[in-house]
C-alpha cells in the first residue's frame, strides 16, 4: 500500500501500529468521552438547574464543549476506520470497531452512576428502566453510525483498489501517466476530493452526521410546535446552521486524524530506501 503514499510506512510493523492505535484510540477517543461524562456533563446539568445560569452564556458554551468533544471522538474513531480499511490490516479496523463498540456499551452504567452522583441516587426502578433503555437507544444509534462509516470506507477502498489493479494490468502508456499522478492518497492534495478514497468515505461520514443531526432537529422542533415570532424563527435557523457546521467539523477532524496517523507511522529517515524518498 505505500504506493498509495508519497512517503512510505511501516505497514508490516504492527508492534509499532498497534501502539499507534491504541495511542490514538485511548487519547482522541476515549478520553473526550470519560471528560464528557465524569465533568463535562456533570457540570452542565447542575448549572441547567440552577435559575441564575441556566441561559447563561457559560452554560450555552459548555453544551456546545460537550457537543465538540463527543463529535471529536467519534469522528476520530471512524477516521481510523478509513484509514485501516485502505492503507493496512482489517485487523486494525477490527480493533478500533471493537474499542468503540466496547466503550459505548460501558458508558451506559457510568452514566447511571454519575446521574447517581449528581442526583443522590439512580433514582425508582421505573426512573433507572427508563435511562436504561434511552441509553441504550443511543448505544444501537451509535452502533449503526458506525456500521454505515465501515461500510463506507470498506466500499471506497475496495472499488479504489479494484481501480488500480485495472490500471496497473492495462499496458496502455495513457494509463501509466494516470497511475502515477493520481493514485496519491496521501498526504491530502485538496480539502476536498471526492477521488480519494479516504476524502470520500470521510465526506460520506460527514454528511451521514449531518443528516442525523438535522433529522434529530427536525423532530424536536415539531414536538415543540411551530415558531411564535421572528425571533424565534431566527433561532431556529441558527441551530440548523450549527448542525452543519457540525458535520462539516466532523469532515475536518477525520482529515487531521488521518494526518497524524500517517505523520506517526512514516518510516524513519535511517529506514527508507533510496527509492522511497518521500515524493512532494
Amino acid at each position: 500500500m505505500n504506493k498509495l503514499i508519497a512517503c512510505p510506512i511501516d505497514s508490516n510493523n504492527e508492534k509499532r501500529i498497534s501502539k499507534v492505535f491504541l495511542l490514538f484510540m485511548s487519547l482522541f477517543f476515549l478520553l473526550p468521552l470519560l471528560t464528557n461524562t465524569v465533568v463535562i456533563i456533570p457540570v452542565y446539568t447542575m448549572l441547567e438547574a440552577n435559575v441564575a445560569y441556566s441561559t447563561s452564556f457559560l452554560t450555552v458554551t459548555i453544551k456546545y464543549v460537550q457537543d465538540f468533544f463527543d463529535l471529536f471522538a467519534f469522528s476520530s474513531a471512524y477516521a481510523m476506520i478509513i484509514f485501516s480499511s485502505l492503507l493496512l490490516s482489517k485487523s486494525k479496523t477490527r480493533f478500533v470497531v471493537i474499542f468503540y463498540a466496547i466503550t459505548y456499551f460501558l458508558l451506559i452504567p457510568l452514566k447511571i452512576l454519575m446521574n447517581a452522583f449528581i442526583y443522590g441516587s439512580v433514582g425508582t426502578s421505573q426512573q433507572l428502566i427508563i435511562d436504561v433503555v434511552y441509553l441504550s437507544v443511543y448505544f444501537a444509534l451509535y452502533m449503526l453510525q458506525l456500521l454505515a462509516v465501515y461500510i463506507f470506507a470498506a466500499t471506497d477502498s475496495n472499488r479504489f483498489i479494484s481501480s488500480i489493479n485495472h490500471i496497473n494490468s492495462s499496458k496502455r502508456a495513457t494509463y501509466s501517466k494516470f497511475s502515477e499522478e493520481s493514485t496519491r492518497v496521501l498526504p491530502f492534495r485538496k480539502l476536498l476530493d471526492w477521488y480519494n478514497p479516504l476524502q470520500r468515505s470521510a465526506l460520506k461520514m460527514s454528511l451521514l452526521v449531518t443528516i442525523i443531526k438535522v433529522g434529530t432537529r427536525i423532530i424536536n422542533d415539531i414536538s415543540f410546535g411551530a415558531p411564535d415570532s421572528f425571533g424565534e424563527v431566527m433561532i431556529m435557523v441558527v441551530y440548523y446552521l450549527s448542525d452543519l457546521i457540525y458535520g462539516a467539523v466532523a469532515y475536518l477532524v477525520a482529515l487531521f486524524i488521518m494526518h497524524l496517523i500517517f505523520e506517526k507511522l512514516k518510516k524513519k529517515d535511517e529506514d527508507v530506501s533510496p527509492s522511497d524518498i518521500c515524493e512532494n
